[in-house]
Formats: C-alpha cells, structure tokens, sequence
C-alpha cells in the first residue's frame, strides 16, 4: 500500500513538471532560451530553470532567484557528495581532500550570491566568477574513484560551470 502512495505521488510530480512546462509562456520560454543558449549545455540549463520557475511570466529577477539558489543547493549537495566519498577514500584521498576544499570555496561563493540577490546587490553576483572558476579547476578529476567507473565529479564540474555561466549571464540581465 506504501509503494502504491509513494508511486502515485512520483506521477503526480512527473506530472506536473511536463504540464509547467507545456505551459511556459512565450515570453519566459524566450528569456530561458536567450540564457541558456549562451551556456555550454541548453538542456541542463533549460530543463534546470523550467523545473524550478513557479510564476509565468517570470521577469529576470524570478530566473535570478532560481539560479543562484539552485547554484547554491547543487555546490552544497557536491560538497556533502565528496564528503561522503571521503569517507572511503583510498589512494585517492589527497585529490578527493583538494575537492572538497575547492568545494568549500564554492559552496561560500554562491550562498554569498544568494544572499547578495536577496540584498539586490545583482552586479555583486558577477564578482563570484573568478572564485568560482578558479575552485572547480582546483578539482582535478584524473584520478580513479572507487564504485565509479568514471569519476563523477568530471560531471560536477561541468555543471557547477554551466550554474556559474547562467548566473553570469542573469545578473549582468538584472544589472542592466
């Protein structure tokens, strides 16, 4: 009986994420393509904003608010993620310790952008890439981790760089 609860509740969310998305307005559909056409993967950052948008038309501001505080959760779930991998480190451990420092730096870096957001202090937000950019490539991902065949944090890296282009790209929006 459980399952079935917890089944229909995973469908329902399904869902309700593909009817928001059918019905994104022309407008806000315009400014997620203008932004994310301008990262390294259109689908990660189109599917990342759709997913999270609550009100349509969203103006800048909204898509801001949903950047930097996705940029925020995923940094700290990255953070929390290589901590755990600590955890059982082997030979791997001084590259998985690198890591974790990088993303120590860039868990602060953006929860400093949000809390700059929520001061509107948008063009403040700019000020976080060199930080940003400089910690993930701190995180080397050469090495093997154990129970992956190929090191998940390649991965993070790639989308920790694609949240930090759309915030680029939003704030200098909001700025303007």
């Amino acid at each position: 009986m459980k399952m079935h609860h917890i089944l229909s509740i995973v469908l329902a969310i399904i869902l309700a994420s593909s009817v928001a998305e059918a019905f994104l307005d022309e407008k806000t559909q315009q400014r997620v393509n203008g932004i994310c056409k301008q990262t390294m993967d259109t689908r990660f950052c189109s599917s990342l904003l759709i997913k999270n948008l609550n009100t349509f038309p969203a103006s800048n501001k909204e898509i801001m608010n949903v950047t930097v505080s996705e940029a925020e959760r995923f940094a700290a779930n990255t953070y929390f993620f290589i901590s755990t991998l600590l955890r059982n480190a082997g030979d791997e451990r001084p590259d998985l310790q690198a890591c974790a420092e990088a993303y120590a730096i860039v868990n602060s870096a953006f929860t400093k952008a949000v809390t700059f957001f929520k001061q509107a202090y948008y063009s403040k937000i700019v000020n976080i890439e060199k930080k940003v950019s400089t910690a993930v490539d701190i995180c080397k991902t050469d090495f093997n981790v154990l129970g992956y065949q190929i090191n998940p944090l390649t991965e993070k890296n790639r989308q920790t760089k694609i949240l930090l282009s759309m915030e680029q790209i939003v704030s200098h929006m909001v700025s303007s």
